[in-house]
């Protein structure tokens, strides 16, 4: 009975050394968790199956089935030059403390992350798919500057160094105003959709049907 009573009061105490260790360390921040999925999410990066390309985007900022959320990650002098029609601009830290909301998202949303090129999108999400338990999440390929290399039809939002293909997260297009999302190539025409050849790789969770329509 003593020695029961001992084997009672050492599980206490281990309970009480673990409940403390909790509390002196906190919960693992989005690196640790990150950690924690990369042997199954990395794949997904190496493999580009989460990077899509200008044109799928643009055809599912056309697609009134889906729930599209764009999150913009730049700082906020490029965001005013330009940035996508429907868009948001979120620095990393308000998107992990968004965590619940990109949790209880309907099941017809899609979440793209937008960078100049794609390296500071990458990181937001893997941070978001840790937070957020693993959204239906992807990344912009190329990002911003080569949306515009892409769409920019007229002589404004021009490459400054066409040539250089660097992922240095910089605007490598100059802009004689900050339009932001009244620039031309915000929310280009859908039938660039069809001059542009993609692999689809976004996969819907549940279709819906269109709003006001027959079903």
């Amino acid at each position: 009975m003593v020695i029961s009573m001992k084997a009672s009061g050492l599980g206490a105490g281990l309970l009480l050394l673990a409940a403390s260790g909790l509390v002196w360390h906190g919960q693992p921040g989005p690196e640790e968790k990150w950690g924690f999925l990369a042997a199954e999410l990395g794949p997904r990066l190496t493999h580009r199956e989460v990077q899509i390309e200008p044109a799928e985007l643009l055809s599912l900022m056309h697609d009134d089935y889906i729930n599209l959320i764009l999150v913009d990650v730049r700082d906020e002098r490029d965001w005013n030059l330009f940035h996508l029609w429907g868009a948001e601009r979120l620095k990393p830290g308000q998107l992990l403390n968004s965590a619940k909301r990109f949790r209880d998202l309907p099941e017809n949303s899609v979440i793209v992350l937008v960078s100049n090129d794609e390296l500071a999108a990458t990181e937001v999400w893997k941070q978001l798919m840790a937070a957020a338990s693993r959204p239906n999440a992807y990344v912009l390929a190329g990002g911003i500057n080569r949306w515009l290399n892409e769409f920019t039809a007229d002589g404004r939002g021009r490459p400054r160094n066409s040539e250089s293909e660097s992922p240095d997260e910089k605007l490598r297009h100059s802009f004689e105003w900050a339009l932001g999302s009244r620039h031309p190539a915000s929310l280009p025409d859908p039938h660039y959709v069809g001059t542009h050849q993609f692999t689809k790789k976004v996969k819907l969770l549940k279709r819906v049907a269109r709003k006001g329509g027959c079903g």
